[in-house]
């Protein structure tokens, strides 16, 4: 046959005598390659009534090597239990010689006696299942089979050592009777604890079998907790930025970014992580971790520090780093991390901000190029603030170089120009000086201005008061005069001082340095008439220049200020004066001034300012005439004084209420402009603290206000030619 031509096997002897439970016994098989061709050889021993089983013999090598045509390869067969259990007499035992290199194989065989086990135990004891898995806190059975194999009926004793006894339900011993040639299975129940105390590895343990003789046998096997649960991955912050602090300024150094990488490991897989950086800018940003790898036990949250140090420039605009963390486990079995990574932004300043360099730059270039400024010429007489004209907000202001301005208000809440002349090549001022834009110009007199008054409500308007004692109307939203109103019969080209409105626009009055006051009327939507209507004035040695005009709230008293610190109070329906006596204490020489008077919106109190530095309340609803007053060419009237406090050490030159009354603003010579409270009975509150609003380089001249939404605008003109817009927010 062929397959005699290619494997040659022979033993070493066909018969054998064993004792389970002695010494092992063995046998040889040679095998010698007798085909052309190098060929490896291997043995299966077969028991015949046997079922499958394995452990009974030891096979010596189990496979040979690759031999050339001639050699021989010697197995050695040892013995080392019954192929089958509790047997005694003869059993075949075929060996079986194969190569994988040839189909064919070849069989031998050998007489196996199996004598009689000397032993007392008659116990067998068997593992079923010999390895079991199981999740934490999962209920899983371990099976477990006696056998007495004696003629007599035996009590059993099983236990289950090396597990945890909690994990075991019920106990860890079991007992039964056991009658002669009969088997039985018992089941110990096994409940591991949760995940975060029970580790997934194989846990081996031990059941044992005890009889009344005191005959021990045991058995092994392995438990294996199966892995769960996830490893939780956070990042605090996600975002930083170098420097942390005031990155505006400059930093030459700068601490490194540090970002808290936080593992909780909520599996029952001990774990080990090492991190990966990754990313475009992964270049531009080297990095530290701390630990490196890092141990998370089950259970714990464990925070590992990523330092990261980029590299800065020295100019240019703030760049956004972007990382990316990928933790790898050492026991990937529940796979990656929960997110498997994470995005880190890193925003990176330049050690010299781009602000700076751009200061730098812009004042250089201001420097090179400094622009001419827009302003007046000369010093700013007044200022009108509108709320409702066309250009919405606007600030109309006036000066000694003949100019009046507009002003808009830029999303800065900065002046800027407003409008522009509208007719031909700018002429020069009367400073003799060319005005340095057109812009916001809105008209040029050839007379110092000295008042304005913007048309109530509507504030289309502006009448200006000029320095040879005429009023120039102008629309302000064309940029166009309209028409002059002068008192033809005044040859001596008295200045104007102040203008005021009545509320309806149709009446408007106008002081003079002589002290004269004139009443110009109009009907609703027409000019003004040409000629004065009436003309306020006081006997020859009662005449001062009039600096202030205030109307009462309701419009029957016009009261007028100004030198020998005079406060007339008129009739308005019966043009008769009457003097407000005030403090007899006070200096009233020719070069002490009221400067300015007004009324309170909402009640009959009269404010006034005058060259002392002192402002003055009056309640107007507490007067009465002094006696022997008629026979005076003068009256006297005598009213409660509210307040009187010093607001500066020098001239105040303007003061107003805000429409709410809660605030009295006051302006003049010391350059400071001051909010002073009011209690609700309109007298000073001693029991705040005034507000200072501004503090400007030179004297205030004038000074008007409007509120919105946005709080209080105070707009301000001042001795330096220059026109300022405040905001005031009271609280």
């Amino acid at each position: 046959m062929l397959a005699s031509s290619v494997i040659d096997a022979s033993l070493t002897t066909q018969n054998l005598t064993f004792r389970p439970g002695d010494s092992p016994v063995s046998f040889g098989v040679s095998v010698i390659n007798r085909s052309h061709q190098f060929a490896s050889f291997q043995l299966e021993i077969l028991a015949a009534g046997a079922h499958k089983q394995t452990g009974w013999y030891r096979l010596s090598p189990e496979v040979s090597t690759a031999k050339s045509t001639g050699d021989r390869t010697d197995f050695k067969v040892e013995i080392l239990d019954s192929p089958i259990p509790d047997f005694v007499g003869t059993v075949n035992l075929m060996v079986r010689v194969s190569s994988p290199q040839f189909p064919e194989e070849q069989r031998l065989m050998v007489r196996l006696t199996l004598e009689p086990r000397i032993e007392s135990n008659h116990l067998r004891l068997a593992l079923p299942i010999q390895h079991l898995q199981v999740y934490p806190r999962n209920t899983v059975d371990i099976p477990v089979t006696v056998k007495n194999i004696g003629s007599h009926t035996t009590e059993v004793v099983l236990q289950c050592q090396e597990l945890p006894p909690s994990w075991l339900v019920d106990s860890i011993e079991r007992r039964l009777e056991l009658a002669a040639h009969s088997e039985a299975t018992l089941i110990f129940q096994c409940q591991p604890a949760g995940a975060d105390q029970v580790p997934s590895q194989t846990y081996p343990f031990i059941i044992t079998a005890q009889n009344r003789e005191g005959a021990t046998l045991e058995t092994q096997g392995t438990l294996e907790i199966l892995p769960v649960g996830f490893m939780q991955f956070e990042v605090q912050p996600q975002q930083q930025q170098i420097p942390t602090k005031r990155p505006w300024l400059p930093h030459v150094k700068a601490h490194p970014a540090t970002f808290k990488l936080l593992f909780q490991n909520t599996s029952n897989l001990r774990q080990t992580v090492e991190l990966e950086v990754r990313g475009p800018d992964v270049q531009h940003c080297p990095s530290q971790t701390t630990p490196e790898p890092a141990s998370l036990p089950i259970g714990d949250i464990t925070t590992i520090d990523l330092t990261v140090s980029p590299r800065r420039p020295w100019l240019g605009w703030a760049k956004q780093r972007k990382l990316e963390v990928k933790p790898w486990l050492s026991d990937p079995r529940l796979g990656s991390c929960d997110p498997a990574t994470q995005i880190l932004l890193l925003k990176v300043f330049p050690i010299i901000p781009l602000w700076l360099l751009l200061i730098f730059c812009a004042t250089l270039a201001a420097l090179i190029f400094k622009p001419t400024p827009i302003t007046h010429l000369a010093g700013v007489n007044a200022v009108q603030l509108s709320g409702t004209s066309g250009r919405v907000p606007l600030v109309i202001s006036a000066a000694d170089d003949c100019s009046m301005r507009s002003w808009g208000i830029s999303r800065w809440n900065r002046l800027q120009p407003q409008g522009a002349l509208t007719s031909g090549t700018l002429p020069k001022t009367c400073t003799e000086q060319q005005p340095h834009s057109g812009a916001g110009l809105l008209a040029l007199t050839q007379q110092a201005v000295r008042s304005l008054a913007l048309v109530p409500v509507n504030n289309n308007q502006v009448f200006a008061g000029l320095e040879n004692g005429s009023i120039q109307a102008w629309d302000i939203n064309k940029g166009k005069p309209l028409y002059t109103l002068r008192d033809n019969r005044d040859k001596t080209s008295d200045r104007i001082l102040d203008l005021t409105f009545a509320r309806s626009a149709l009446t408007l009055y106008s002081s003079y340095g002589s002290g004269k006051i004139r009443r110009w009327q109009r009907s609703r939507d027409v000019d003004f008439k040409p000629k004065p209507e009436t003309v306020f004035s006081l006997p020859d040695r009662f005449a001062f220049q009039v600096w202030s005009l205030s109307l009462s709230p309701d419009e029957k008293t016009l009261v007028s200020a100004g030198q020998f610190k005079r406060l007339i109070l008129w009739d308005v329906a019966k043009s008769t004066p009457q003097q407000l006596a005030t403090n007899s204490t006070q200096n009233r020489g020719e070069n002490d001034f009221f400067w300015d008077t007004t009324f309170a919106p909402k009640a009959p109190i009269l404010a006034a300012s005058d060259s002392d530095g002192y402002i003055t309340l009056w309640n107007m609803r507490r007067c009465e005439t002094l006696p022997g007053a008629k026979d005076t060419p003068l009256p006297q009237q005598t009213c409660t004084q509210q307040s009187r406090w010093q607001a500066a050490e020098t001239s105040v030159r303007q003061i107003q209420f805000t429409p709410d009354q809660r605030w009295l603003v006051s302006a003049g010579d010391d350059g400071k402009i001051t909010a002073w409270p009011m209690t609700t009975k309109m007298t000073l509150d001693s029991t705040k603290p005034p507000k200072r609003i501004a503090t400007l380089p030179s004297r205030v001249t004038s000074l008007d206000l409007i509120a919105n939404d946005q709080g209080i605008w105070v707009a301000s003109g001042s001795e330096d030619a220059q026109v300022r817009l405040h905001r005031f927010k009271p609280q």
